[in-house]
């Protein structure tokens, strides 16, 4: 029998080779489907927001003839809220991770710290400032950052972030009707329940213990939750 195909749409990175996790992180899908991994930041149009998520559900109507499923992270998984309108009735599988639904204070204040650091060359320390705060409570892993594109890596995360803070899904998930699971960290200093909210045709839930990055954080209760999900429970 042919697996299905799932579609991943990472969060904002600074380069691309850092997608490869995600679908390493998803291995246990890996009986059921084919992963692949889509670059959030493969098109950093400068355009009004309603413009630029035009041109994202533009390709989303094509994907969907193609995918089974869709799976975003963070920003990746905005993005899919921005074009809920086209997988309205379309009856895919949809999963959030850690996506928020409008940036608070808390999260515009960490990020707007992330792109003023970017926007003075400190990438280092931008990219420390951000990952201390998506991994908390845990510690960070080793991460090396001498094979970065500087330039392109600063253009990433100052067009992605900004776009993070300044999409707001409040009215979109109020009058929701895609069905989709949605997990966040219950520790999480990013996106929390201070900046989700439910949604009215779907499942919120939080991660007992986790950080921002959940399937890491707390890998055995996400993958029971994502199975019984997408109906492939193990007995």
């Amino acid at each position: 029998m042919a697996k299905k195909r799932l579609l991943i749409i990472g969060p904002v990175s600074p380069q691309i080779s850092n997608l490869r996790l995600l679908s390493q992180n998803l291995y246990f899908l890996n009986p059921y489907y084919s992963i692949e991994c889509l670059d959030p930041l493969a098109t950093m149009q400068e355009c009004p927001d309603e413009e630029y998520y035009g041109i994202w559900q533009n390709q989303l109507k094509q994907l969907i003839k193609i995918y089974d499923a869709f799976v975003g992270f963070s920003f990746g998984g905005v993005i899919l809220q921005q074009c809920f309108s086209i997988l309205n009735g379309r009856k895919k599988q949809i999963i959030l991770f850690s996506t928020p639904t409008f940036a608070d204070s808390s999260l515009r204040e960490r990020l707007e710290k992330v792109i003023s650091l970017c926007s003075q060359n400190k990438l280092e320390e931008a990219l420390s400032s951000l990952y201390q705060a998506v991994y908390a409570p845990h510690s960070i892993p080793v991460t090396s950052l001498h094979y970065l594109n500087r330039e392109l890596a600063i253009k990433r995360l100052i067009f992605g972030l900004t776009k993070v803070l300044k999409t707001d899904c409040v009215s979109i998930l109020k009058n929701c009707n895609v069905n989709h699971l949605h997990l966040i960290g219950e520790k999480s200093q990013l996106v929390n329940t201070n900046n989700v909210i439910e949604p009215s045709c779907g499942q919120l839930i939080v991660v007992p213990e986790a950080s921002m990055r959940v399937l890491e954080s707390n890998p055995s209760f996400c993958k029971e939750v994502i199975l019984k999900a997408l109906n492939h429970e193990t007995h």
